[in-house]
């Protein structure tokens, strides 16, 4: 039989996930008296460190909504019996896939630009900015996971782009087999348009360095909706100051929000977004209803299919 959880929900997730777990568990914020009392804690981006484990004993489970768990001290919830399971996919990962399209067509038409000449009054100055396109471009995907699939799909079938992609895990098969080439790292660079579908790890962090960059088109941009960190922010700023590369649309960073005076903010090549990409109406509606069923799951006994960390399992 289905246990009522007490049920934490640190972040704001979709109204209709939260009324969807009400139905069936004891709703609370971080604020709420009771939240010793947590059984199942959900969480987005907020850092969840190994503290929080010492006030919530009775804790099962942490849900994360969304995929990427970088800001979860799993070893420490594993250490304790916490398990730990996301929920990728669904229209989360659409939403993704067309943020990160959106920056990529933002950047070649310029669209900061052309907005600041209209409210300008700087109407006969548009015939002297040129504007790229993404049709026929060569698009280079670093990792190859859901996200960068549907990237890969609309690149493709939308826009007739030569899709190059970059991922371990991925057999070079399985990637042909969807109309898409595997390439290595500098392979992928060496595109003029490159995007970051990866997760934040310890194998991946500045995984776009100084080098990486070096190894870029002067007309390429780089798109990162995946993770801060990923791309050394600094060395992003000087390859753009210095016009290594064109252009970068970034959604995400090392600390969000950003410091007031970071590198990136004074550049007029780079387009930025408040980590946003996921974030459309369908997506954190999805999302929140995989919540609310990794919720459920657990309040039967059972184990998520996403569960993360197996080893807590008996």
């Amino acid at each position: 039989m289905p246990v009522r959880e007490c049920v934490c929900i640190i972040d704001p997730i979709h109204p209709v996930g939260v009324e969807r777990i009400a139905t069936m568990h004891d709703v609370i914020g971080p604020d709420d008296p009771r939240v010793s009392e947590t059984s199942v804690l959900v969480i987005r981006t907020s850092p969840l460190g190994p503290d929080i484990f010492g006030a919530m004993h009775g804790l099962k489970a942490i849900v994360k909504h969304g995929a990427g768990v970088d800001n979860i001290a799993i070893p420490a919830a594993s250490a304790q019996g916490v398990m730990v399971a996301n929920t990728p996919g669904g229209n989360n990962s659409t939403a993704v896939a067309e943020g990160a399209v959106a920056l990529m067509l933002g950047l070649l038409r310029r669209t900061r630009d052309m907005d600041a000449l209209v409210r300008e009054g700087r109407w006969a100055e548009r015939w002297g900015i040129r504007l790229g396109d993404l049709t026929g471009a060569r698009v280079g995907l670093i990792g190859f996971g859901r996200i960068a699939q549907r990237v890969a799909r609309i690149c493709s079938g939308g826009f007739g782009c030569e899709v190059l992609a970059c991922d371990p895990l991925v057999p070079a098969a399985d990637m042909r087999a969807v109309g898409v080439e595997s390439a290595d790292l500098p392979g992928v660079l060496a595109c003029d348009v490159v995007s970051i579908h990866v997760p934040l790890t310890e194998g991946t962090r500045n995984l776009v360095d100084t080098v990486e960059l070096a190894m870029m088109s002067p007309h390429a941009i780089l798109v990162n909706c995946s993770r801060g960190g990923i791309v050394n922010e600094a060395a992003l700023a000087e390859a753009l100051r210095s016009g290594q590369i064109a252009g970068a649309g970034i959604d995400v960073f090392v600390n969000e929000p950003p410091e007031p005076d970071h590198a990136l903010f004074g550049l007029p090549n780079c387009l930025l977004s408040p980590h946003v990409a996921g974030v459309t109406e369908a997506g954190m509606r999805d999302m929140a209803l995989h919540v609310a069923a990794v919720i459920d799951t657990v309040s039967r006994g059972e184990v998520p299919a996403t569960l993360l960390n197996p080893e807590v399992l008996p």
